[in-house]
């Protein structure tokens, strides 16, 4: 275990010991109950020489600025750390509200490449959320790896397909002016833009960081996120998703003929905003349950998911079918959400600057709702933004 003591002097602060200790209490120490390998912390005080202080326990190194919550005493101090102390000492600690909430995998600390290169790596913490759900084990699952430093494009993949969820993310410090940056790699490829495991990695952030607005940096720009928090765990995120382009989709016919679709009720087109979707609207929801595509002939699709929709009374259903982007039959495509809303408005389906409800993976029992809200008209799209809640499932950590 790692001993962390920092010191900051209160010479010429508007803040004393006392009014520290009456801003500081037990919920500004709760804020770091989650940040990776974090065991304990606790504020301290020393009147003899008007300082303020805290001591934490870590279990391995500190994370980077990036993935911890905010400094309150350093904001409410006006200045930074005087004097720090770090050593190491054997022995163990476990904070009954984490292990309570999850067991970590406990891999040694230093690990040699399976290459063989002499290299060590340190395990990397990651958080697995449900998106698109306030229900565990329902919406569509991502795993948030929680990075110091950045990886090796190649080892990130080869982490993606060892997950093998439809998406996983890699959260590192910023490089533009956000928060954080993002990558996002499915088993087989990377994607500059995607929409469930951007929400999850939120609600995974702000589990960690206590933190209600961030700015993602990722392969389609800088993506704003606001996070509102409603228990442990589990918040209610909205993001601004980039605007799409769109046009006719030219091989329709064959996209039906492989979805065992036989025609569209609204023009079947492609929208791109990072991942590329094209939309094949059925009649109803029975109809959108009972498409059985042919999965092997849809392989020889490049570059873009197959979205079915249907009415369903007050919401609207989808169902995502994918190989190029790795993914048999996805259970929220975030992405895909403000696209679909846009779709329905400029074919009449449902007015602009009117919400939208969708309801995906019930056919994969992963029910998933988002929520879709774009203003503008077609000609001038102002905004689209994607809500959804999400909840923090696991804790691990992984040893390579």
């Amino acid at each position: 275990m790692i001993v962390d003591i920092v010191w900051w002097d209160l010479d010429g602060s508007t803040q004393t010991i006392e009014s520290l200790k009456a801003h500081l209490d037990d919920d500004t120490v709760g804020r770091w109950a989650n940040v990776p390998g974090l065991r304990a912390k606790h504020w301290i005080a020393d009147a003899e020489k008007n300082r303020w202080g805290a001591i934490m326990l870590w279990e391995g190194d500190r994370p980077a600025a990036h993935l911890l919550p905010p400094n309150d005493a350093q904001n409410l101090i006006g200045r930074p750390v005087a004097e720090r102390s770090r050593f190491t000492v054997a022995a163990t600690a476990e904070s009954g509200d984490v292990q309570q909430f999850m067991r970590t995998l406990e891999p040694a600390l230093l690990h040699t490449d399976a290459a063989g290169s002499g290299r060590t790596s340190r395990p990397i913490d990651y958080i697995v959320a449900d998106a698109f759900t306030r229900t565990p084990l329902e919406g569509n699952p991502v795993a948030v790896f929680l990075l110091d430093e950045p990886l090796p494009a190649q080892r990130m993949q080869q982490i993606a397909r060892e997950m093998n969820l439809s998406e996983t993310t890699f959260v590192m410090p910023p490089k533009q002016g956000g928060d954080v940056h993002v990558r996002i790699f499915t088993p087989v490829n990377e994607l500059p833009f995607a929409g469930h495991p951007l929400l999850g990695t939120a609600v995974a952030l702000r589990h960690v960081k206590a933190q209600d607005r961030f700015v993602f940096e990722t392969g389609m720009g800088l993506v704003p996120f606001e996070v509102q928090s409603e228990a442990p765990g589990l918040a209610f995120v909205t993001m601004q998703q980039p605007i799409p382009t769109w046009q006719r989709y030219e091989h329709a016919d064959r996209l039906l003929d492989a979805l065992g679709v036989k025609a569209s009720l609204l023009p079947v087109e492609a929208y791109r905003n990072g991942p590329r979707h094209v939309f094949v609207t059925c009649p109803d929801a029975s109809a959108l349950s009972d498409v059985h595509p042919d999965h092997r002939a849809l392989t020889a699709f490049d570059d873009m998911s197959a979205i079915c929709i249907a009415p369903a009374g007050d919401h609207w259903r989808a169902r995502m079918f994918s190989p190029a982007y790795g993914v048999v039959e996805d259970a929220a495509t975030g992405s895909a959400a403000g696209p679909i809303a846009i779709h329905l408005a400029r074919h009449g389906r449902i007015p602009w600057d009117q919400p939208l409800h969708i309801l995906q993976g019930v056919e994969i029992k992963r029910p998933s709702h988002m929520y879709a809200h774009v203003t503008g008209t077609e000609h001038h799209i102002q905004s689209v933004k994607v809500s959804g809640h999400g909840t923090v499932i696991a804790r691990g950590r992984l040893g390579i």
